[in-house]
């Protein structure tokens, strides 16, 4: 967990030496502060050599990109190199990409041979991500096979090939490497999914999601040493419990999403990471820092999260990833005691993907006011099967800070440290129900009496309720025949009115569905 382990530089300067550029995504040819700097950490314009890797074999659309910003807007030499799998391992490839002093790795690359499953979901699957990405960008998202082609074969089977190994060499002459976050790391790399998808995979929910949350557990390229997961375009695709499931499921407790047209410039990658931010003028945007330590064990199965403390770092905000401390230039200014707003404002779509930036818009506007917590929900699902999700924020022990917005002096950016978050799934249910042994004994019932109100799927009943009623609409009646193992097995009930391997039936009527 980090809290207020707060330093205050007058300004933070990247190390001479390794440079690693993380990219949120969607880098735009017109951000002059990530396009310079990584110009000017490979050796300045005139003189930085950068290669554009692809996992292809010939030149790719987003290579030819790349090299035409650097070369034609920012002043800097450029070639594409295109590694396949038998070049991977050609010496002359790698003498090649160690004579650079910058490295920028694409992702869009030719196409992989696919099996018959591969070929009939490409046509069928369809994808969060335009099919032409935007002409004006680079590092956009491609399908998840393009994801794991590029890792394949850089470092198949967790080994370095000869031209990752070039790559670290370039880092380790002082040179600059740069490239989708998502990809950059040696621990778990997202592969699909939104956050609803990922929140409700594995329980008994059913989220029927355009992408399947997926995440190769056995890592990325591996050019930071220390044990992150990263995800890109967090903010914008309501990314952040997307990221907080993976870290549960690959057992690793800290990761950063970065917003996209977005980097954190990490200096000494290989030996003691620190990164910073780096935006475009005038924008908000940053990185998300995440720690599930704290999280209660199971809390994957259950799709409810307690403890989760997460951060969020606007530009020139620096952070150590190894003693997990935040260092903050001294233009911005603690909050606590200046709020500007009286209430937080929630969210009825934190999880979504039509509105941009929910969670962190929430978040900061909870910072910023003087309320210590605020409640926000998932937008209301058509399909029974999808419940309701409520996401609590609470800044009781947050320490936030605030400046005028470079290039904006009519907008505040605000940043902050060590605010926690609460995800509760399910929907409350009211029913009348009777249940009765198979004789027809009568053991209990809320008729005449009070209705009876529970969450669905957080095993506040016996499963065959949490089953039972997942598709019931209000109004409806339902019997419910439970098995023994669905209810209260081998041993019966404890005051022994249900006897050991009873099966129960229970007649429920749903009254009402109300959000947590």
């Amino acid at each position: 967990m980090i809290y207020a382990n707060l330093m205050f530089l007058t300004c933070v300067s990247l190390a001479v030496g390794q440079n690693l550029v993380l990219i949120g995504g969607n880098l735009r040819n017109n951000n002059l502060p990530v396009w310079n700097m990584m110009v000017e950490l490979a050796g300045g314009p005139g003189v930085a050599r950068i290669g554009v890797i692809s996992a292809s074999n010939s030149n790719t659309t987003e290579g030819d990109r790349v090299i035409n910003n650097f070369v034609r807007l920012y002043g800097a030499n450029a070639i594409e190199i295109a590694v396949n799998e038998s070049l991977a391992n050609n010496i002359l490839v790698a003498n090649l990409v160690q004579k650079q002093t910058g490295i920028f790795i694409v992702e869009d690359s030719e196409d992989k041979a696919a099996n018959f499953w591969d070929r009939f979901t490409s046509l069928v699957r369809p994808n969060d991500t335009p099919v032409r990405p935007p002409n004006d960008v680079v590092c956009y998202e491609s399908a998840s096979y393009k994801r794991q082609n590029l890792i394949d074969t850089l470092r198949p089977s967790g080994m370095d090939s000869l031209v990752l190994t070039a790559i670290r060499k370039v880092l380790n002459n002082g040179g600059m490497v740069a490239g989708n976050a998502a990809v950059m790391s040696k621990s778990a790399v997202i592969l699909g999914g939104d956050s609803v998808a990922a929140l409700l995979t594995g329980t008994l929910f059913i989220s029927s999601p355009r992408v399947p949350f997926s995440f190769r557990k056995a890592g990325g390229l591996a050019l930071i040493d220390t044990d992150y997961v990263f995800d890109s375009q967090l903010s914008e695709k309501g990314r952040e419990v997307r990221l907080i499931r993976t870290l549960l499921d690959s057992n690793v407790s800290r990761g950063l999403g970065i917003d996209e047209n977005t980097a954190v410039i990490v200096s000494n990658p290989l030996l003691q990471p620190v990164g910073k931010v780096l935006t475009e003028m005038g924008t908000t945007s940053g990185a998300f820092y995440v720690d599930v330590s704290n999280v209660p064990v199971g809390a994957g199965a259950a799709a409810s999260y307690d403890n989760v403390d997460f951060s969020f770092f606007t530009v020139d905000d620096s952070f150590d990833f190894t003693a997990g401390k935040a260092i903050y230039p001294t233009w911005k200014k603690e909050i606590f005691g200046q709020e500007q707003f009286n209430k937080a404002v929630p969210s009825d779509d934190i999880l979504s993907l039509a509105l941009p930036a929910q969670w962190r818009q929430t978040a900061v506007g909870l910072i910023n006011s003087n309320e210590m917590s605020v409640t926000s929900y998932s937008a209301p699902s058509i399909v029974p099967l999808i419940p309701g999700v409520q996401v609590v924020f609470d800044r009781t022990r947050a320490v936030g800070l605030r400046a005028r917005l470079p290039g904006n002096s009519n907008a505040s950016l605000v940043s902050f440290q060590g605010m926690s978050a609460s995800i509760k799934n399910g929907d409350i249910l009211t029913t009348d129900y009777t249940g009765t042994l198979e004789d027809g004994t009568v053991f209990d019932s809320s008729i005449g009496g009070e209705p009876f109100s529970f969450t669905l799927g957080a095993g506040e009943v016996i499963k065959g309720w949490d089953l039972g009623l997942l598709d019931m609409c209000v109004t409806e009646r339902r019997k419910l025949t439970i098995p023994p193992s669905l209810a209260y097995g081998e041993q019966g009930t404890s005051d022994g009115v249900i006897p050991p391997n009873a099966t129960i039936i229970f007649d429920v009527e749903l009254l009402a569905i109300s959000r947590p």
